[in-house]
């Protein structure tokens, strides 16, 4: 599946798809929807922030996705800001794998644009243990390892746009970040529009925040270095089982 080919982005930030790509609607995250999770209070009202399409491909691959148990997503995040804090999803973290003490785990590419991944590794408290903040350009991979949420931000003029796979059932958990009205640090513009990250005072420790850039971060699968996420996939499904929680990648 060809990003600018099959895939176009349209006007308002919603995506345009060629014939004989299966999709959904897509769900739609508005101002009023991050009220919970914002760095300081704005007025809210029903604009749009992000679009998440669950389930995309090819209609001839879809079958190959339902017999792997996997999910191909793509989200859109509309540039901005909320008063001086970048536009962002809700953040959530994964649900837990039957009969094991890992939680799924979720894996990202950038297609277009640029994204700041928050990964934040929580305490059974609530209280966060670590938190990365993965810088991520067109092209990178993201790997979201077992025991960790995240948060995805734009930082940059453009919209940013993204595709992950998932296991097919995988329900997100948006609790733990919306009870500390966010991850353990927010990301805003700062002077000359460089970023700056404030941290979260409703978290009751403090951590230190990692960065790290995405080309550094190891990937859990070979078969990604020159390859999408989508058609690694369709080439060779099997590689990619951890993202059911075999295998053992964390």
């Amino acid at each position: 599946m060809l990003w600018g080919k099959e895939i176009q982005l349209g006007e308002g930030g919603q995506l345009v798809f060629a014939e004989g790509i299966s999709h959904p609607g897509p769900d739609v995250r508005r101002l009023t929807d991050m009220a919970t999770v914002l760095y300081e209070p704005i007025p809210l009202d029903e604009r749009p922030v992000y679009y998440m399409y669950r389930g995309v491909g090819h209609g001839a691959d879809m079958e190959l996705f339902a017999e792997h148990g996997l999910r191909y997503d793509l989200t859109v995040i509309l540039p901005g800001l909320f008063g001086r804090e970048y536009t962002k999803t809700v953040g959530h973290f994964h649900p837990a794998v039957p009969d094991s003490e890992d939680t799924y785990t979720e894996y990202y590419e950038v297609l277009s644009g640029e994204a700041l991944y928050l990964l934040q590794k929580d305490s059974r408290s609530g209280d966060v243990e670590e938190i990365i903040a993965v810088a991520a350009k067109k092209g990178d991979k993201v790997f979201v390892p077992s025991g960790y949420g995240h948060v995805t931000v734009n930082p940059g003029e453009e919209c940013l746009v993204m595709a992950n796979l998932v296991e097919s059932q995988f329900k997100s958990l948006y609790e733990p970040f919306r009870d500390k009205k966010g991850a353990a640090y927010y990301c805003v513009a700062g002077e000359k529009g460089k970023t700056e990250f404030i941290r979260n005072p409703n978290y009751h420790n403090s951590v230190g925040l990692k960065m790290m850039a995405a080309p550094s971060m190891a990937q859990p699968t070979e078969v990604v270095k020159s390859r999408g996420l989508y058609q690694a996939f369709v080439e060779n499904p099997e590689a990619f089982k951890f993202l059911l929680g075999f295998g053992g990648a964390r």
